[in-house]
């Protein structure tokens, strides 16, 4: 008696979450320093949910650098709820932000300082990893930075913005999905290649 209820509350309990998980090897200079792991989940409430993270340890001009970076969002509806971001570098949080959707705005709390907006974001990073390509979208919302940045496609399958970090970041796709990336940052450019 007991068998088949517990094979059906797991049955129930599967079929209510499904993942999606996409796994990237970090490249610097040709070698490989670190892993990027991203995972989308749609719960049985309609909440897409976006996990973010990535470690990183490289030297760069005779400095090893460690580099821990997290990123959560949920969406409902295809519009942001919620998200958090932060960034550990050499063992100090430095970048971080907190977004909140208070019923009317979304309201910010970051290494910035606090602010809030009205603009509803409805593509961001966890989307553009997980969610087909789609050229129709003009407008990213950046969460490390709390802002909107223009998306560019100088390619086929290919997605460009420069945050308002001063960062250049290009997306590549193959099959609808992001297959490898650049981070072009002042030090150095960091290359994600998929294998998962």
């Amino acid at each position: 008696m007991h068998r088949p209820f517990a094979f059906l509350l797991c049955f129930v309990l599967a079929s209510g979450t499904r993942a999606q998980t996409l796994v990237f090897n970090m490249l610097l200079f040709g070698d490989s320093v670190g892993l990027s792991t991203i995972t989308k989940t749609h719960d049985a409430n309609g909440i897409d949910n976006y996990l973010l993270d990535s470690r990183i340890r490289a030297k760069i001009l005779w400095i090893t650098r460690e580099n821990h970076t997290h990123y959560e969002a949920r969406y409902k509806d295809g519009k942001l709820i919620s998200s958090v971001y932060y960034e550990i570098n050499n063992g100090k949080k430095d970048k971080w932000s907190n977004v909140q959707y208070d019923g009317t705005m979304y309201q910010v709390d970051s290494y910035h300082g606090k602010k809030s907006f009205k603009e509803v974001p409805t593509h961001s990073i966890g989307s553009l990893y997980c969610d087909v390509y789609n050229a129709s979208r003009k407008r990213f919302f950046y969460e490390p930075e709390a802002d909107f940045n223009d998306l560019n496609f100088p390619a086929p399958n290919t997605i460009e913005f420069k945050s308002s970090d001063g960062n250049k970041n290009v997306y590549h796709f193959k099959n609808g999905q992001v297959s490898d990336a650049e981070f072009h940052t002042t030090l150095a450019t960091v290359y994600l290649k998929r294998v998962k």
